[in-house]
């Protein structure tokens, strides 16, 4: 890598999006809010009002460079890593620090602040959230058999963490 430029801080959602461009060796932003759509994370904003800023502003940081793909009256931009794109995606597949950061989590922020509730709120709360963990669904059939076992194991381990919350919280 080199040292003498800046790598740019990335959001989650901007390293991603890096990521996807890259493993395509191009991508439009259609291309990449449907794969933050068909993912079985709810935690990426995959909307069109989300994704195509976004690469647009990737693009006016110099992370990505484009050019016009469109056929007939539909416009169609394909987007590709510049050099400086593909370093700093690779700061951010690398960064150890936030990697193992906390990091956003649903259930564990409610988890956190389960003292708000009564038990006849948190009981409820957290059967469902047990039953609904262990129906954990598998995600799309196009994933990979890699990421569809990552997908199982966070699956588990979240159940796993249910059952510590449980073991340990005060009772009431």
């Amino acid at each position: 890598m080199n040292r003498n430029v800046k790598i740019e801080t990335l959001t989650e959602m901007e390293g991603a999006v890096l990521a996807i461009i890259s493993r395509e060796q191009g991508a439009t932003a259609y291309y990449i809010k449907e794969e933050f759509r068909r993912s079985p994370s709810d935690f990426w904003s995959g909307s069109a009002g989300a994704v195509y800023p976004l690469v647009k502003r990737l693009e006016a940081r110099a992370l990505l460079t484009s050019r016009d793909e469109s056929e007939g009256a539909r416009p169609k931009r394909l987007f590709k890593l510049t050099k400086t794109g593909r370093e700093t995606l690779l700061h951010w597949l690398t960064d150890v620090d936030r990697a193992c950061s906390l990091g956003y989590d649903p259930l564990r922020t409610r988890l956190f602040f389960s003292d708000l509730l009564n038990e006849e709120q948190l009981e409820p709360f957290l059967k469902e959230t047990e039953e609904r963990l262990s129906m954990a669904t598998p995600g799309p059939a196009s994933e990979s058999a890699l990421v569809a076992s990552l997908h199982e194991a966070w699956s588990n381990f979240r159940r796993d963490a249910l059952k510590a919350f449980r073991a340990r919280r005060p009772k009431r």
